[in-house]
């Protein structure tokens, strides 16, 4: 049996999943689009009051879930009838399996007891927290539904002992069997001691390593990427193979830093200088199409020699801050096949800005592709908040643009950083989500501009802020079976919970909220999981959650009902077919959200309904007063073309229940124009701010915007003009040839601004790159008015021109004053009593500074006030404002008075996005005074400090 899932494997590079299509096997696609359109999540539902908390279980709050859950339907539920189950796994190495429909429990048991984060200490007394407790099962598992078989890292210590230091512990993988989660044979697998392939003196040493992004399963291997604790010890970053097959364990380990090049391995586990470079992505799984699979690292300590241009298809082996391609070989063996590696990769690493906090999101190659031999799209983003749009089989390597810049398809620059993913949605002319710390979720609609190059525009974004400390989840995207307008964006955020907005931004450039159930807090790097109509998705004190709407409804209808294209003027009409799920009374009546869908009562049967009894009713989009401009006598008013939505209601009469039993039909189409329709997005352009340099040298940022024709016939290109004011009388010029492009503003140039008499076809689009250049302080704005034969339009540009940020570092002197200091000295603290400090960091420039780096000291004497919180990783801090973190220190009292003065050290480590701020690391230092003059019970002596 095993040796023939291996053949059916090998024989395709997509898994033959034999699962139910609202099944989730894994963490969203395995090729990280973050587009998943089996799930019925319709819209229509979510947006009704019948959504909402289905169930709740809670386990130990210590026991943290940052595994995602899986949801699979058995074998043996599809034969009897049964439903799926949820698998769960969290970082005390407890598993467990409950019913997807009522929560209640199924089978669990824990693996091995969990490596003890307290043990995650250095000899210099620093403490990594970043996952606090138990380190157990942290990257998502991976379901194999041929064999249903459940695959997970977990870490614990040698011969399963509670605790033992950091060179006790163990990664084991192991594979379960999901429907009683008893082990396979040959499982687990014992990770430890294995070389890399790529450099035999590299070989995996748990204790260091990290393994926190979801897996991966290809062609009988399952993959696991590592990194590190805190950039502390001496670690590099691995991806571990493991075959499925029993007895046969790691068949490959490739290491990110590797000789020649990379820092020689040393002896010494605590002396940090073995390369670095992990992999971690905020949990977000490598990406693979089958062949290949894609990560991207953190910063590594190998340096690129001489700073020299390298092409990405050459040998390379310092892959530090790199999007990085591997080939998938023969026994799953893993190979350098391409990487990029950012043109500015050391100053990113200088201010703790580098690659590597996201993943990398292969987009789906029959949408997202150019006309010029781009066939698949490759889009990464990280703490910069630049996002890096990539060929995917032509990657870029290190310095291989103009003027040894970047050679990557496009970037993108977000008002701060991102620690997490891109999600995207395939339909509606396609869109990938962002949501950088402390921003809204951000919508790129894709297009291709007039050479057929791929271009991504700003199309829209959220009203709401999104937390600003890390820990937001990576957005994903939902659709109702792929019907085109009903896609959702999930975002689970850390403070706020979860959030949902549909997919394509409205007229005004607004990603509309729909309104979810309130949620609590969750945990960090969080995305929901979807099954059969339900969302699952767990909070940051050990409970799971599931929501969805009611199992039980009382008729089923063909839902979305949908119209397809209809011109404006004219009528379609689609029949609805409906099967009574249990016995009716009658049915009240039917009301609809929008008057343009026009049903009768009348056409629904009368009297009562026996179960599975069927029945039908037309329902008719009459679209014979709508236009696309206000005239006269037009019964709805003007309408833009493209897809609409609409929600029909069934009331129904049951016995069992003294209220009306509602039924939701959703309902869209998509408005077409007879003749040509100019629509431009976004209808605005920020360029946010723009540093100059103190020699008056200013970066270029680019932006973009879609001139799309919604029409039923050709669009032609009349002509161009800017101004800085709407103000009929307002000076306005014509847009002119400057340089190698075209002038579109005062500081604006486009380099591929389609010319005068340019036709652009029915349905089809152009996407315009535009460049904001300053070197003069100060605010610009224009607006650029497009005119065509299918009307004109204007998009209005903004910036702002600004001096660069600046940090400046205190601490709070005895006297209250701030000075610039690397010490906090509390000098000595009587136990029983408590005493606080401050640090401050402040913006003395004239641009906005985000903290890159922030590791305080969490010990139970010496902590933040509000860890998390103050001085965070991701804070954004204003020009002119200041913010602080408070350490308190509690002075414990030991059962011995007569206990010597003892000190206590240790350290808050920070970094800022300013290359002259440079790491910082505040010593923090006190002595504790245990003895109060007291006498012991025994009326013994006592202890008087001195």
């Amino acid at each position: 049996m095993w040796r023939l899932t291996s053949v059916l494997l090998l024989a395709t590079p997509w898994l033959a999943h034999a699962l139910a299509p609202t099944d989730s096997i894994q963490d969203v696609d395995r090729g990280q689009s973050g587009y998943l359109p089996s799930h019925k999540m319709d819209p229509t539902v979510v947006t009704s009051p019948d959504f909402g908390l289905l169930w709740k279980n809670s386990y130990d709050g210590r026991e943290k879930f940052y595994a995602k859950p899986l949801i699979y339907t058995p074998v043996s539920a599809k034969t009897n009838g049964g439903g799926q189950l949820v698998f769960l796994a969290s970082s005390e190495n407890w598993v467990r399996t409950v019913d997807a429909v009522t929560g209640a429990a199924v089978a669990s048991r824990q693996v091995q007891p969990p490596f003890l984060q307290s043990e995650l200490t250095t000899p210099d007394g620093r403490t990594c927290y970043d996952i606090p407790d138990y380190i157990g099962v942290i990257g998502t598992p991976i379901l194999d539904p041929n064999s249903e078989t459940v695959y997970f890292f977990s870490k614990g210590y040698q011969n399963g002992a509670t605790s033992g230091g950091l060179l006790k512990a163990r990664y084991l993988l192991y594979a379960l069997d999901v429907n009683d989660l008893t082990d396979k044979p040959g499982f687990p697998v014992l990770i430890d001691g294995h070389p890399a392939d790529n450099d035999v003196t590299r070989y995996f040493v748990a204790g260091t390593a990290l393994q926190r992004p979801s897996l991966s399963l290809i062609n009988g291997v399952v993959y696991g990427a590592f990194g590190g604790h805190c950039d502390f010890y001496n670690y590099t970053g691995f991806v571990v193979g493991v075959s499925t097959q029993p007895y046969v364990g790691v068949v490959t380990i490739f290491a990110t830093e590797a000789s020649p090049g990379a820092p020689a391995v040393g002896p010494d586990v605590y002396a940090e200088d073995s390369g670095r470079a992990g992999i971690w992505q905020s949990g977000m799984a490598p990406s693979t199409d089958g062949n290949r699979i894609f990560f991207v690292t953190g910063n590594g300590q190998g340096p690129v020699a001489n700073n020299t241009p390298r092409a990405g298809h050459s040998p390379w082996n310092q892959l530090g801050e790199c999007a990085v391609n591997l080939a998938v070989g023969d026994g799953g063996k893993l190979t350098l096949t391409d990487y990029f590696q950012p043109y500015e990769y050391q100053a990113l690493d200088d201010v703790d800005a580098d690659f590597g906090s996201g993943g990398i999101s292969l987009l789906d190659p029959t949408v997202f592709l150019g006309t010029n031999g781009v066939n698949k799209l490759a889009v990464t983003v990280g703490k910069s908040g630049k996002i890096y749009v990539l060929n995917a089989d032509a990657m870029g390597g290190f310095k291989q643009g103009p003027g040894g810049a970047d050679a990557v398809l496009q970037t993108l620059q977000l008002n701060s950083g991102v620690w997490g993913g891109v999600a995207s949605y395939p339909l509606e002319g396609g869109y990938i989500y962002t949501i950088p710390l402390g921003g809204p979720l951000v919508a790129y609609r894709f297009g291709r501009d007039q050479a057929g190059n791929p271009l991504f525009t700003q199309a829209g974004q959220a009203k709401e802020n999104a937390a600003g400390r890390i820990g937001i989840g990576i957005p994903t995207v939902t659709s109702n079976d792929g019907q085109p307008g009903s896609g959702i964006v999930w975002v689970i955020d850390i403070d706020a919970g979860m959030r949902a907005y549909h997919a394509v931004p409205d007229g005004n450039g607004a990603l509309v909220r729909i309104n979810l159930p309130a949620t609590p807090p969750f945990n960090k790097f969080q995305r929901p999981a979807f099954g059969d109509g339900r969302v699952y998705l767990s909070d940051n004190a050990g409970n799971v959650y599931c929501l969805g709407s009611p199992v039980h409804g009382v008729l089923n209808c063909t839902t979305p009902s949908s119209f397809g294209s209809v011109v404006l003027g004219t009528t379609a009409t689609q029949t609805v077919s409906c099967t009574a799920l249990t016995a009716i009374d009658s049915l009240a009546g039917l009301t609809v959200s929008d008057p343009t869908y026009q049903v009768s009562n009348d056409s629904l049967p009368q009297g009562p309904l026996t179960e599975n009894q069927a029945f039908q009713f037309p329902v008719s989009w009459n679209l014979t007063g709508v236009s696309i401009a206000d005239a006269k006598n037009v019964s709805f008013g003007s309408t833009t073309p493209g897809i609409k939505t609409g929600l029909l209601t069934v009331f129904s009469h049951v016995a069992s229940s003294a209220n009306l039993s509602s039924t939701f039909i959703g309902l869209q189409g998509s408005q077409v124009s007879s003749g040509p329709f100019l629509l431009l997005t976004p209808i605005q352009v920020d360029f946010g701010g723009v540093a100059v340099g103190a020699d008056n040298s200013s970066n270029m940022v680019s932006s973009s915007f879609n001139i799309i024709n919604l029409g039923n016939q050709d669009l032609t290109v009349l002509g161009y003009a800017f101004a800085a004011s709407l103000d009929p009388t307002a000076p306005s010029q014509n847009a002119s040839q400057a340089g190698t492009g075209t002038r579109i503003g005062s500081s604006l140039t486009s380099k591929n601004l389609p010319t005068i008499g340019s036709v652009i076809p029915a349905g089809q689009s152009v996407a315009v790159s535009v460049d904001f250049s300053s070197s003069s302080l100060g605010n610009y704005q224009d607006f650029l008015t497009v005119w065509t034969d299918g009307g004109k339009g204007t998009v209005l540009f903004t910036a702002s021109a600004t001096s660069p940020s600046k940090g400046r570092l205190t601490v709070a002197a005895q006297d209250g004053s701030y000075v610039e200091s690397l010490a906090l000295d509390f000098g000595r603290v009587q136990a029983g009593t408590s005493v606080s400090g401050l640090i401050r960091i402040c913006n003395v420039g004239g641009s906005g500074l985000h903290i890159t780096k922030s590791k305080p000291p969490v010990a139970p004497e010496l902590h933040p006030a509000r860890p998390g919180i103050d001085l965070a990783e991701g804070t954004s801090i204003d020009p002119g404002q200041c913010v602080s973190g408070e350490i308190d220190v509690e002075g414990t009292m030991g059962s011995d008075p007569n206990q010597a003065e003892r000190l206590i050290t240790d350290s808050w480590i920070l970094n800022v996005d300013d290359p002259s701020f440079g790491l910082k690391v505040i010593f923090l230092a006190l002595a504790f005074q245990c003895g109060n003059g007291g006498q012991l019970a025994s009326g013994s002596g006592t202890f008087s400090p001195s």
